[in-house]
């Protein structure tokens, strides 16, 4: 990746980190919800391309996958890619070289910059040896394994016929929550839960998983 778009992506990356990184990780110990019903796949009926409003950010939920696509505007100097060992042209409102043949799109252009259209996609969940999706009361689970012993989990439930609704753990707030209900294990960085199913059920109903995304169903194709 070139130096422009790699400060870029790490730019949001370490955005996205410091809001969490003040707080241990939550986690649990076991798949959740340790009764849901295993499930092969997600219904058809929500397949399709979501859109947030909020952070114009687009889910692709297909039978086995949960893909992210974010994008932002990445303005690059044009002595910066003049003076890049890698030659690069400018072609049809695209800005392509070596490294992205496809081309990245020109959004805009002053004499001294060019504003590219990056394209970000990011695997939330895929049906694989590392992952488990379990379904109870309505609710979708999606589990993924860190590490032995050591589950990310967050949520998706379907928000009537056009809205489909992710809830992630907040490492502060939602640990507080367990913390009523029954004792964490601490380890490294890392709170660690293993609820029962009663526990789970009560967390639930007092709010966990409180960071909530809301997004509208614009397509039923399997692009993004």
């Amino acid at each position: 990746m070139p130096r422009f778009l790699l400060f870029c992506a790490v730019a949001m990356l370490l955005a996205g980190l410091n809001a969490c990184s003040s707080d241990p990780a939550l986690q649990f110990e076991r798949p959740q919800p340790l009764t849901g019903t295993e499930e092969p796949a997600f219904p058809e009926a929500l397949w399709g391309q979501y859109f947030n409003a909020q952070d114009s950010t687009t889910l692709l939920l297909t039978s086995s996958a949960l893909v992210q696509k974010m994008q932002f505007l990445s303005p690059t100097a044009v002595q910066e890619l003049k003076q890049d060992s890698i030659p690069y042209k400018v072609e049809n409102g695209r800005l392509y070289r070596s490294d992205f043949p496809e081309g990245l799109p020109i959004v805009r252009s002053t004499p001294d910059s060019l504003y590219l259209q990056v394209t970000i996609l990011d695997t939330l969940f895929a049906q694989d040896a590392t992952h488990q999706l379990r379904s109870f009361k309505g609710m979708y689970f999606l589990n993924q394994q860190i590490a032995p012993n050591r589950w990310k989990v967050f949520c998706l439930s379907r928000q009537g016929r056009k809205h489909i609704r992710l809830q992630y753990l907040d490492d502060s707030v939602d640990r507080v929550k367990l913390e009523e209900i029954i004792p964490l294990r601490e380890t490294g960085k890392v709170f660690l839960a293993d609820p029962s199913q009663k526990d789970l059920r009560k967390f639930l109903k007092q709010g966990g998983f409180s960071q909530r995304e809301t997004y509208t169903r614009v397509s039923e194709g399997p692009d993004l």
